[in-house]
């Protein structure tokens, strides 16, 4: 459910949604990380950027970590040994 469907309290019909993508989250993302989660046993899918204060890749013991914004659920997450499936052209 998209922000504008929070705020209204009902559900969004999936041309709204699509809309809602195109206008707000998709000009802030610049790229697509996936990685397993061992907590889930899934591979996780994000969209997100390293604009924000406190982003940052970093190694420690051969583990790759990156801390980024997700532009979707509007907060910071981490993740292990990240793929980045996507990254948005520099204009």
């Amino acid at each position: 459910m998209g922000v504008r469907a929070k705020e209204k309290g009902a559900e969004m019909k999936p041309l709204e949604i699509l809309e809602e993508y195109n206008k707000d989250i998709l000009p802030k993302t610049d790229f697509v990380v996936s990685w397993h989660a061992k907590k889930y046993n899934k591979v996780i899918f994000r969209v997100g950027n390293l604009n924000k204060d406190g982003c940052k890749t970093w190694e420690t013991n051969g583990k790759k970590y990156m801390c980024f914004w997700d532009t979707v659920l509007e907060r910071y997450t981490t993740c292990i040994n990240p793929m980045i499936t996507y990254k948005r052209k520099v204009s």
